[in-house]
């Protein structure tokens, strides 16, 4: 199959560790309900807010970078074939969480923490810059499984990540599902509206 299984994070990513001023708040993550909103066709119902969470198939160093003051985590599921998280980490300054992003995108565009089945292949397909409104800016990269064709009857996946710096703040959208993924107009808005959810 061309869906790379998301595997278990074991440590507890819904804990927030957080010092004087770099305190995070669960209100500023994605809901169940947003998630459906923007992916209605499929039926987006599970919310996991603590223990075991969903990992990106490019690892630890795609959801976060060093030397994080607090962090937290809400994955999302139908419990089938599809699987997101949000992953939110905050810096002690404007220039480690910018660092801590470039870093994120650079583990992206070149991911090889795991490889597509032998009858796939695997390409990026969207890697663009968004700027909003409240002084955020967001890279979308979406990755590709495609069928060879050797093998014209498997499914493809769909992969598309959005992350968004704003202020000391750096917000992962992770997104695993079969098939071509949430449409990119949906995700886009998803993206924005993460966006709009985290503090600087």
């Amino acid at each position: 199959m061309g869906l790379t299984a998301l595997a278990a994070q074991g440590a507890d990513a819904g804990t927030t560790a957080a010092t004087a001023g770099t305190a995070l708040s669960r209100s500023q993550l994605l809901t169940v309900g947003e998630v459906k909103k923007a992916d209605a066709r499929r039926d987006w119902f599970r919310q996991v807010d603590r223990g075991i969470l969903p990992k990106t198939y490019c690892g630890p160093a795609s959801t976060e970078g060093k030397r994080v003051a607090a962090r937290m985590a809400r994955g999302f599921t139908d419990e089938m074939d599809a699987y997101g998280a949000q992953y939110v980490s905050r810096y002690a300054t404007p220039a480690s969480a910018r660092t801590a992003y470039n870093s994120i995108i650079a583990t992206l565009k070149s991911c090889t923490y795991s490889k597509p089945a032998p009858t796939h292949g695997r390409k990026i397909t969207e890697n663009r810059v968004v700027k909003g409104a409240s002084g955020d800016i967001t890279q979308v990269i979406r990755w590709y499984d495609y069928p060879k064709p050797n093998d014209p009857g498997s499914e493809d996946g769909g992969f598309p990540y959005a992350v968004t710096l704003k202020g000391r703040t750096v917000s992962v959208l992770a997104f695993s599902e079969m098939g071509p993924g949430v449409p990119a107009p949906n995700f886009d808005k998803l993206a924005r509206r993460a966006a709009a959810k985290i503090s600087r």
